[in-house]
């Protein structure tokens, strides 16, 4: 991710637009890739872009902040990076929002006490946040479960409990 699209994330976030409005504008801009290969192509001219924009987002229920945002991020020439900038602004929403959205990865379907495990050892380590808990099969694991957040890794699988008892039975 570039810092041009977590600048242009916070410029969105400080525009005041509803989160909801951001992910159906995501999901507009990338129904088709022929949207979003045409508004970044450097050779279709800026007004005609400026017409398709209008003709995708100019309805009611898009704010029209939407619709000036996706303009000026065209004519400043960072259509192609459009994903990027979503999903930059979905982590900075949740940071200002205290939310922290983390991954339970486990061999078979989590249990409801590894998912209350981690849970409870999420919410120790972020005291003041909320915790949302998504869950994935990972069928390369033996057993346990790795929780994946921020820039986090929390390793409570089988084969991470065997490199940690390794580690202490060789540090004499």
């Amino acid at each position: 991710m570039t810092q041009a699209a977590v600048n242009n994330a916070i410029v969105l976030y400080r525009l005041a637009v509803e989160r909801r409005d951001v992910e159906e504008a995501q999901r507009v801009y990338f129904v088709t890739e022929k949207l979003a290969q045409t508004l970044a192509n450097p050779l279709i001219p800026l007004t005609k872009k400026y017409d398709i924009i209008e003709k995708v987002y100019g309805f009611e229920s898009e704010p029209k902040l939407i619709t000036s945002f996706i303009k000026e991020m065209v004519k400043l020439g960072y259509a192609a990076e459009m994903n990027e900038i979503f999903e930059a602004y979905y982590r900075y929403w949740d940071e200002k929002n205290h939310i922290i959205r983390a991954e339970l990865i486990s061999a078979e379907a989590a249990t409801d006490e590894e998912a209350k495990d981690a849970k409870a050892l999420l919410q120790s380590k972020y005291p003041e946040y909320e915790i949302s808990l998504t869950q994935r099969v990972d069928e390369t694991l033996l057993g346990g479960y790795v929780i994946k957040t921020l820039n986090t890794e929390y390793d409570r699988s089988y084969e991470g409990k065997l490199r940690e008892l390794e580690r202490k039975l060789t540090r004499r």
